[in-house]
């Protein structure tokens, strides 16, 4: 599918998104690099075993809340530079750390109320920078599949990031937020990567109603669906996101 031209506001947020570091947010170098390590230096488990975060022994990284939503934000905004060490798999085991609970606080992190909105707001803009720079270019080696039936750990990130992410449930009920997780939707359809598209519309069927623009939802859906060639599953896919009805 051809990418979507991006509006004059969508190549504003990209800019401030490629320039996010550490020292724009007042991050320590040397915390976000620990971070990085803490997250995704891991060792992947053989078969039937278990990731390195279900350990009881493991210390946790000490990081507050802020800290913890910049080293998020620096990480999302640069996932394609930084994480180029990595392999798929841990990538995978870092991020999925990042957006569940199941074993970690991390994804509650920026819904502290020491966190300011402003903060919170930026690491939100940076978000699809992780699927245009990290998730779709790794995603898009592999040979097309049938939406959400692949196992490995990097596919189950970028499908169930917006069904597994408890970030945003906490916090649905503040507009920004709403505001603001509308344009990561809208930047994640608009690019040429398959796999963001879908986790995208995976997000939009879970969080749709939730977003508060249910006309402009629906004539998006629209739009997009109307740009979908050669590919019934994407189309058939969106158009039950579109209706809320994904599983």
């Amino acid at each position: 599918m051809k990418a979507k031209k991006l509006t004059a506001r969508e190549r504003r947020l990209s800019r401030e998104t490629i320039s996010v570091s550490c020292e724009s947010v007042g991050l320590d170098s040397a915390v976000y690099h620990a971070a990085l390590r803490y997250l995704f230096d891991r060792p992947v488990p053989e078969k039937g075993g278990q990731e390195w975060y279900w350990d009881i022994d493991e210390p946790e990284f000490e990081a507050t809340p802020r800290q913890w939503t910049h080293i998020q934000t620096v990480l999302f905004a640069n996932a394609g530079n930084d994480l180029a060490p990595y392999s798929d798999d841990q990538v995978g085991m870092g991020l999925n750390h990042v957006m569940s609970n199941n074993a970690g606080d991390i994804p509650h992190m920026v819904n502290d109320p020491t966190v300011p909105l402003d903060d919170a707001m930026r690491m939100v803009r940076a978000l699809p920078t992780l699927w245009r720079d990290c998730l779709g270019p790794r995603l898009s080696t592999a040979e097309q599949s049938t939406i959400g039936s692949r196992s490995d750990r990097l596919y189950f990130v970028s499908y169930m990031w917006f069904d597994v992410w408890p970030t945003f449930w906490n916090a649905k009920h503040i507009p920004e937020w709403r505001d603001a997780i509308w344009q990561v939707f809208c930047e994640m359809l608009a690019m040429p990567w398959r796999e963001a598209q879908i986790s995208a519309l995976h997000g939009i069927g879970h969080e749709g109603n939730r977003l508060n623009r249910h006309q402009e939802l629906q004539a998006h859906m629209d739009a997009f669906i109307r740009q979908v060639k050669n590919d019934d599953e994407l189309k058939n896919y969106a158009q039950a996101a579109a209706r809320g009805m994904v599983q």
